[in-house]
């Protein structure tokens, strides 16, 4: 078991990502704390320090049929369900636009089945209409949103946009759209690929050069890829001085094992050059 850091600051996020679990609850799955017990996820989250649940939202993960893509069905109906839980054990939600009916990431970014035909203006309206009603809903409901992700690793695109100029217009809108839900909720951009030298510094220049509105510039970190933890802390550092934003890590995993857990080939093996632990102590220094 990792070794608690002491003296976190107190604005520390400390999050997981359960987009799924209403999905592995349905289908029978049950959690256990540390001694055994069944026990809710969610109280089981709170009692180890976590004050931050992050939900993925997609427009519409289903097909005409109504049967589901997969990865949860993670529709706003669920972000509200994973939302009203994680509010009643006092954790804030990381909403997760992904401004898509399935997974966003920089090899796809597609829009969403309804905006495929749509212009730019008329995406642009799209993308702060559901942005606002989403949000709307979600703290009709009474979940405590702290966070509202404008997109997921949007390095080169986003909901099927691909020049800077109309990328920042989208970020634009939906960042607007939270401010005038509440102006307490912080906005994050997400990124990723921080191997790659420079990366960092030229999508936050982007941001900085066609005045993208946000508050948090955030970054996926999975060692088997994206290289060594001094060059996380040492990216992250360079963007929040440069441009005083706050940074964060939205996405990370890295192996405590390499038994085989369920009956599938793992990404990572012995031969990986991968470190098993350690994230912790970079992120407490950025």
């Amino acid at each position: 078991m990792s070794k608690k850091i002491n003296n976190l600051n107190s604005n520390t996020i400390k999050g997981v990502d359960i987009s799924s679990v209403i999905s592995e609850e349905d289908s029978g799955v049950h959690y256990f704390d540390e001694a055994g017990h069944q026990e809710s996820t969610f109280k089981i989250l709170k009692s180890d320090g976590i004050n931050y649940i992050r939900v993925r939202v997609w427009n519409n993960p289903y097909t005409k049929s109504g049967n589901g893509y997969g990865g949860g069905n993670s529709d706003l109906e669920k972000a509200i369900l994973i939302g009203k839980q994680a509010s009643k054990y006092g954790m804030k939600l990381l909403v997760d636009f992904h401004y898509s009916d399935f997974w966003a990431d920089p090899s796809k970014q597609n829009a969403p089945k309804s905006w495929r035909d749509l212009s730019y203006a008329q995406k642009q309206k799209a993308v702060y209409n559901y942005t606002l009603d989403s949000l709307q809903k979600l703290k009709h409901a009474g979940v405590d949103i702290g966070m509202a992700q404008i997109g997921n690793e949007t390095n080169n695109r986003i909901a099927g946009t691909t020049e800077w100029p109309e990328m920042a217009g989208i970020f634009n809108s939906g960042s607007a759209a939270v401010r005038n839900v509440d102006k307490n909720i912080l906005v994050a951009l997400h990124f990723t690929d921080i191997q790659k030298q420079g990366n960092d510094e030229w999508i936050s220049k982007q941001l900085h050069d066609y005045n993208v509105d946000y508050d948090v510039f955030a970054t996926s970190y999975y060692s088997y890829w994206h290289g060594s933890l001094s060059n996380l802390t040492q990216s992250l550092s360079d963007v929040s001085r440069a441009y005083d934003k706050k940074v964060m890590v939205a996405e990370t995993s890295y192996p405590y094992t390499y038994q085989d857990g369920d009956g599938f080939s793992n990404t990572i093996n012995r031969n990986s050059n991968v470190t098993l632990h350690g994230l912790q102590l970079a992120l407490n220094r950025i």
